[in-house]
This record gives structure tokens, C-alpha cells and sequence, in this order.
């Protein structure tokens, strides 16, 4: 029996009608079987067959079949099967009269190699132009079905984050819809850049919608420029109003975008006021104002909006920026702890380093070792020894194990070098910040402190109260403890001597 392979596609998952790739295969076993041919290796799967489209199967199909000059044989469905557009016809033509392979179309029982006379060539030739015909038949109407639903206002692709398709209807996504609101909240407050949203959504629970990871900044951008969150979207340069649930309202999407585009950025002139909307009473809620007085004088009061009372702030400008420093300085680090920080971290990343690198090793091994053992299969396969059925079961475990060490190298995760650096240019900064908040001025103050914290209450005895983000929260709770620690009886040779309670402080700032 000579020997021969077996190619069989479908444009996608959903378009097997007619072309089942079950009804490919069978149909190509009988084939074989009927010429006295041996099926030593199958490719199976959807896969487009336009130019654009880079074909992965296709092209290993080839590659194998030129590499082992015993395969004399290739063996398709139908034409249209093997190729729509004539740049793919031509690298089949190159097996037939180069490599001296023979193509086999199970479905119409022909064959073609390099004793093929010019009448078959031109039969194949109208063949691949009527395929590609079909195939842009196909696309134009697939366009016109999909405007067409657009018209009616269904959006006629994936959903974005937060959507999900089902059944021909877009619906929310339990999970990360709600997320996404919230996103659109925080961005229209102007307290939160896309930086800062990527790890805190993260953490939230805010995850990619196909591969489980990070939404990156770019996505995140993307997802707020997206009308479709407001109830319309775009399609072929068009704008339609949706008849899905909308997400957000369109003033809120108008907020954030406004934001976003950095509209919101107050201008250093006489009528702005650095700390404008940053602070809420703490007696009433209503929001701290900027004021002037005399033409010359800043100061800061509550806005009154439920009714006049007598813990009103008026505070001076420069006052309320001194008391700001007070939220800094609880989350600045002494330049020792920092040392002893950097040492710690280190320490445990060296630790980390070391077990991931025996991890992937074994890894690495272990693919190679598999690899190798599928390359015998087939060699053993050629030879002709054992069942088909024996070769298609060895096969898919050895594929199943590739693909398990694929997946289980993918998910190692940051390299614990990256996590160092930025562990470090962190606690640089915090070391730091008291000094920077210091030096200025009261417009860029403000942005420190909107980077650290939220929520700020002005109180009746005009201290500032605050509630410290992710993962300032973690050091000002840790020098709280340390505080208390110094205040009660603790000897002082064992603070400096990195008790237990301040490890644990270590802890809870990089291992909470």
C-alpha cells in the first residue's frame, strides 16, 4: 500500500453543513481504502482558505508531505476544500510537478500528478475560480446580513467586555458588567488614571473576556471610547442606536470621555482652585469649595447645599495643603525600612527565581520528551507497523500531553526580576514622597493625594480623614501597627531588632 495523507477543513465551527468534517474523513478512509492507499496522518479542523488568511494547517500539511519523500499521496474532499484563491493552487501545483505527489478528491473520485494533461489543469484552474467566486459570494452576503441586523438594531459581532452573545441576542455579563460601570465611575470622578485601573479592576475581578488575564490599558481605553456601553454602536463607518441594554448612561459615558481626553484638567489662573472638589464635609457631606476673599486670599468651606451650620472648614489654601501632608507622611517610609524592605523582596524573588527556573526546566524537558515521541510515531506509522486505530489514540494522548505542558509553561506567570523592579521603584517612590509632596505646588499636591487615597471627609476639628488605595492601604495600616507597638511597652531593642509584629507589618504590606 503506498502511502498518504489527509487534509480536511471547514471555514469555522459553525459552517460544517454539508462538509462535516466527520463526513470529510469518512468519506476520505473509503477513498483510501478503495485505491489501496494508507493514511499515515490526518490534519482536521476549521481553517479559512482565503489568501488573507494565513492557513497554519495547511502550510504544515505541506511542509510534512515535501519532507517525507515516501508520501506519494495527498488526499482532499473537494477542491474547494484544498483552496479558494490561486496563490494556495499554486504551492499544490509545485507538490504535483515537483515533489511528483498525486492530489486525490474523495468526494468527485479524482486524482491529478505529473502526467496530467493541460485539459485537467484548466478544469482545476475554473475550479479554484468558481471556489473563490463562492467564497466572495459568501463574503458579500455575510456583509449584507450582517448590516442588515445592524439596521435593526442588533450588533452583528462579538460583543464587547461586559456583553455576551447568546442565541442571536446580546445579554449582560453578570460577572464583569458591573465591573465595567464601575469603571466608567471611577474614571468620571478624575481620580484614577488607566495605569492605576489595570491592577485595581484586576483585583476587583475585572478579566479579559476570552483569555481569562489583565484587561491592559489599551483595552481599557478602548472599552471607554466604546458608544456601545450607551446603547449605540458603530458598523461599517455607521452609526446605529442598539436595542441592547445599555451599561451606562450617556452623560456618565460623556464624563468619562471628558476625563479621558484630559478636559477635565484645571487651569492655573485666579478663579481655579487646586484642591477643588477634593474633600466632602464631614458634618453634612456636601462638598468642600474654593473661595476667594479680598481678591487675594484662598480658602476653603463647606458648599452649604443642605443648610447652613457651624463646622464650615475656612480653611486658607496653604492651611488645608499643610494638613494634606499629614495623609503623605503616614504612608512615607523611614529610608531603613526601605533598605530592609529591598533585602526582604529580593531575598524572596531569589527564592522564587530559583524554583520557577527548575519548573520550566522540567518542563522544557518534559516537552521535548514529548515531541520526540510523537516524531517516532510517525516514523513508526510510515513503517507500517500496528492499527490505525492504535496511531490515531497514541497520537491524541501525546498531543493532549504537548498541549497541557504548552498551557502549564504559558501560565508561569511575571518574572519575579520584574516584580523586584517594580517592588523597588515603588518603595523609591513612597520613600520619597513626603519631600516631592513638599516641593509642589498645590495643583500637583492634589494629584498626590488623589493617587493615594479617596473618599476625603474634612471633620469638625478640621483634620482630614481617608480611606488609603491599594496598596498605600496596606502601608498606612502596617506604621499604624508599628506606632502602636512604640507607644506601649515593647523594649526598644526588640522593634529595632525586626520583631514579629514587624515582619508581620513587612507581610502584610508585599505578601497582602
Amino acid at each position: 500500500m503506498e502511502k498518504a495523507v489527509l487534509y480536511l477543513r471547514v471555514s469555522s465551527k459553525g459552517q460544517e453543513d454539508g462538509y462535516s468534517l466527520d463526513a470529510q474523513e469518512k468519506l476520505g478512509k473509503e477513498y483510501a481504502k478503495r485505491n489501496n492507499l494508507e493514511i499515515v496522518r490526518i490534519w482536521k479542523g476549521p481553517e479559512s482558505a482565503w489568501k488573507k488568511k494565513k492557513r497554519s494547517r495547511f502550510l504544515q500539511m505541506l511542509d510534512y508531505v515535501k519532507k517525507h519523500a515516501e508520501i506519494k499521496h495527498v488526499i482532499f474532499d473537494i477542491l474547494d476544500r484544498m483552496t479558494r484563491n490561486d496563490f494556495d493552487k499554486l504551492k499544490i501545483v509545485e507538490l504535483i510537478e515537483d515533489y511528483h505527489k498525486t492530489i486525490h478528491f474523495s468526494r468527485t473520485n479524482k486524482a491529478y500528478n505529473s502526467g496530467y494533461d493541460p485539459d485537467d489543469e484548466f478544469m482545476m484552474d475554473i475550479g479554484v475560480a468558481v471556489a473563490k467566486k463562492m467564497s466572495n459570494d459568501i463574503s458579500r452576503k455575510t456583509k449584507m446580513g450582517m448590516t442588515e441586523k445592524a439596521e435593526e438594531g442588533v450588533y452583528p459581532s462579538n460583543t464587547p467586555l461586559g456583553y455576551l452573545n447568546k442565541e442571536g441576542t446580546v445579554e449582560i455579563d453578570p460577572v464583569n458588567a458591573p465591573l465595567v460601570k464601575m469603571m466608567f465611575d471611577k474614571v468620571a470622578s478624575g481620580a484614577y488614571s488607566l495605569i492605576a485601573l489595570e491592577d485595581q479592576m484586576f483585583a476587583l475581578g475585572l478579566r479579559h473576556k476570552t483569555r481569562n488575564t489583565k484587561v491592559r490599558k489599551s483595552t481599557l481605553y478602548r472599552i471607554l471610547k466604546n458608544p456601545f456601553y450607551y446603547g449605540e454602536f458603530i458598523w461599517g463607518k455607521k452609526r446605529y442606536q442598539g436595542n441592547h441594554t445599555p451599561l451606562v448612561s450617556k452623560t456618565l459615558w460623556d464624563q468619562a470621555n471628558a476625563k479621558l481626553s484630559g478636559n477635565h484638567r484645571p487651569y492655573k489662573t485666579k478663579k481655579s482652585f487646586a484642591f477643588k472638589g477634593l474633600l466632602r464635609c464631614g458634618h453634612c457631606d456636601c462638598t468642600i469649595l474654593g473661595q476667594m476673599a479680598r481678591g487675594k486670599y484662598t480658602y476653603y468651606r463647606c458648599s452649604f447645599s443642605k443648610g447652613q451650620h457651624k463646622h464650615a472648614g475656612y480653611l486658607l489654601e496653604d492651611d488645608l495643603a499643610a494638613k494634606l501632608a499629614s495623609v503623605v507622611d503616614k504612608i512615607v517610609l523611614p529610608t531603613e525600612t526601605v533598605t530592609w524592605l529591598k533585602e526582604g523582596i529580593a531575598e524572596m524573588a531569589k527564592q522564587a527565581e530559583a524554583v520557577k527556573n527548575h519548573q520550566r526546566t522540567t518542563l522544557e524537558t518534559e516537552l521535548k520528551h514529548a515531541e520526540t515521541k510523537l516524531s517516532k510515531l510517525y516514523d513508526l506509522r510510515l513503517e507500517g507497523t500496528g492499527s490505525q486505530e492504535m496511531w490515531n489514540r497514541k497520537e491524541q494522548e501525546i498531543n493532549a500531553e504537548i498541549a497541557r505542558i504548552q498551557q502549564a509553561l504559558q501560565a508561569m506567570g511575571t518574572d519575579p526580576a520584574t516584580i523586584v523592579q517594580k517592588s523597588e521603584e515603588t518603595l523609591e517612590i513612597v520613600s520619597n514622597l513626603g519631600t516631592l509632596f513638599r516641593k509642589a505646588d498645590n495643583f500637583d499636591k492634589a494629584k498626590i493625594v488623589r493617587m493615594l487615597g479617596e473618599n476625603f471627609v474634612l471633620d469638625e476639628h478640621n483634620d482630614i480623614q481617608t480611606q488609603y488605595r491599594m496598596p498605600f492601604n496596606f502601608i498606612a495600616e502596617a506604621k499604624e501597627k508599628e506606632l502602636r507597638l512604640e507607644t506601649s511597652a515593647v523594649p526598644t531593642e526588640l522593634l529595632h531588632n525586626k520583631s514579629p509584629e514587624l515582619k508581620s507589618s513587612r507581610d502584610l504590606i508585599w505578601g497582602g
